[in-house]
């Protein structure tokens, strides 16, 4: 009887300390998401401002391409609240109007920073969210699955065309082979 009862005491010992400890993990890694989560919005929303501060510069310059024109007004009036293949198209040709115009904005440098610090945050959420055992947490709570990273333009260079690059990765996904440029 001493010896069942000791195990039986053994076993709601261990069983109450992995609850808590279960506990107190569940706690951190929720934690740990709604502050990556919140920081990816954050570096999102720095990068938007600074595409509309461009935007509303460019618009406010005597700029004599009407389709940079139309571009610009377009990007102003588009939905960011997150990152979309209608925006990043966008991006990419009044990219390629302001390179073809040689338009030369000191937004490049701080555009390319923000998709730099924009990806860096995606990029360690989309990790975290997915690493075992976070991923069997994360499943029942509130954040997005992943974000998507912005990663086709640069600003300041030549481009590829973003339906074009999304085009050839799709076949290559689909098809194997060399992984495109």
């Amino acid at each position: 009887m001493k010896i069942l009862k000791g195990c039986l005491i053994t076993i709601i010992g261990f069983v109450l300390i992995c609850t808590v400890g279960y506990y107190f993990y569940r706690n951190s890694v929720v934690s740990n998401l709604g502050s990556s989560s919140k920081k990816v919005e954050e570096n999102w929303k720095k990068y938007t401002e600074n595409i509309n501060l461009r935007n509303e510069k460019l618009i406010l310059e005597t700029i004599k391409n009407d389709t940079l024109l139309h571009y610009l007004k377009t990007s102003r009036d588009i939905q960011k609240k997150e990152f979309s293949r209608e925006f990043e198209y966008i991006e990419y040709k009044i990219n390629e109007k302001l390179m073809s115009e040689n338009i030369e904005t000191d937004f490049n440098e701080k555009l390319n920073s923000n998709v730099n610090v924009y990806n860096q945050s995606v990029r360690a959420y989309n990790v975290y969210r997915v690493t075992f055992p976070n991923s069997l947490i994360a499943r029942k709570t509130k954040y997005p699955k992943s974000f998507n990273y912005f990663d086709i333009i640069r600003y300041g260079i030549e481009n590829q065309n973003p339906k074009e690059k999304r085009r050839k990765v799709d076949n290559w996904i689909k098809n194997g082979g060399k992984r495109p440029e």
